[in-house]
């Protein structure tokens, strides 16, 4: 062999090394961290829950790192803004799952964004789950769609059977919210309440985000009713309950969870004394050693005590994360082992989900009483 032909011999072998170890460099490898995908309302009218929401997550998630993540991994949460707008949390929900490429999104977290989007977590084998949705058409809408938070199918019947059996009362007012979360649990309501024997005397709705029910309040007043079931969010709650009160109206007031919230107590007073709800079982003040470690936490974190709405998306994130620690990595992988938990012990309560995706679990009966929210008493 010639000095020339060793020569050669040797730069073939240099290149065809350089290339495998180009070719080893592309192989791939296993991912440092797990994402998953957050689109939560976090700017417009629904922030108040929003941001709540993103701080229970967070809260969550910290928890998880520092406890050695999942399986050793770190866990990183992709936040997008919808605003609490149909439109725009269908583009976010794309926008993620395209750019991240997650399996899994916390998201929908109103009734009137998870309709629309729920679809399209069907359609691209992507698990939605939405910590507060509420919509009875969502039961069934897709089998990647998970809820924590009861239908209004369940809030409205109990608070139908519980009018009628419990206050013993015939002739009921509706005043609701006009979205989807509003229509849903007046009409399951109305209905219940009415095969009870009971009578619907005046329907009234008002738009997301109303800042006047004058006009609403004069014509239940007109109707004479027992109670009124008022269903709406905070913002909304807090004017009109006032107004109620301008208009002299002293009958008995009834709502669901959006009345759960401290700044009712603070800001309308006496306007809210006596108001019956429905809530899920997350008692801030409770003895539960689960509960009582998440409220120490979360107030050493945020300097607030945590209200309903980041208990379920701190709960929310933990089932996720005890479905991603089993291995679960691909939407219809997680699908599978979320649909296995029953009875997973939360700060909300202890979750189960059915065949379609929807949690078992029970409301409470809450009421003002002195200015504090306390269990119903008669």
């Amino acid at each position: 062999m010639t000095k020339k032909q060793i020569i050669i011999g040797a730069v073939i072998v240099i290149v065809l090394a350089a290339f495998a170890c180009a070719c080893l460099d592309k192989q791939p490898t296993e991912p440092e961290e797990i994402e998953i995908g957050a689109v939560l309302p976090l700017t417009g009218d629904f922030a108040i829950y929003g941001e709540k929401m993103q701080n229970g997550i967070d809260l969550a998630v910290q928890e998880i790192n520092e406890k050695g993540g999942i399986n050793s991994k770190n866990l990183v949460v992709i936040y997008e803004d919808d605003q609490g707008d149909p439109k725009t949390s269908v583009a976010a929900f794309r926008k993620i799952i395209a750019v991240e490429n997650v399996s899994v999104v916390i998201g929908g977290a109103i009734s009137s964004t998870a309709l629309p989007t729920a679809p399209i977590a069907d359609k691209e084998s992507v698990v939605l789950f939405s910590p507060a949705a509420t919509s009875p058409k969502l039961t069934g809408i897709s089998k990647y769609f998970f809820r924590n938070w009861p239908s209004d199918t369940y809030e409205g019947t109990i608070m139908g059977e519980f009018t009628a059996d419990e206050l013993k009362l015939h002739n009921v007012a509706v005043l609701y919210v006009n979205n989807d979360w509003g229509v849903g649990i007046s009409q399951v309501f109305e209905k219940t309440f009415r095969e009870k024997g009971g009578t619907i005397v005046a329907e009234e709705a008002f738009d997301p985000g109303a800042s006047d029910f004058r006009t609403q309040l004069t014509k239940i007043k007109e109707s004479d009713p027992q109670a009124i079931y008022i269903i709406g969010y905070l913002k909304e709650l807090l004017i009109l309950l006032k107004q109620k009160e301008e208009l002299g109206i002293e009958t008995q007031i009834l709502s669901s969870s959006g009345f759960y919230d401290p700044q009712i107590l603070q800001e309308v007073g006496e306007a809210a004394e006596g108001t019956i709800f429905t809530v899920p079982t997350y008692d801030p003040e409770s003895p539960n050693e689960v509960e009582k470690a998440y409220v120490s936490t979360y107030e050493a974190k945020y300097g607030v005590t945590p209200d309903i709405w980041s208990a379920q998306a701190y709960d929310a994130m933990n089932i996720i994360a005890y479905a991603l620690r089993n291995g679960a990595t691909s939407g219809p992988e997680i699908q599978v082992e979320l649909l296995k938990i029953k009875g997973f012990e939360g700060v909300t309560g202890l979750t189960s989900f059915d065949e379609k995706g929807e949690v078992q679990k029970p409301l409470r009966f809450l009421m003002v009483k002195n200015g504090e929210f306390i269990t119903y008493q008669k």
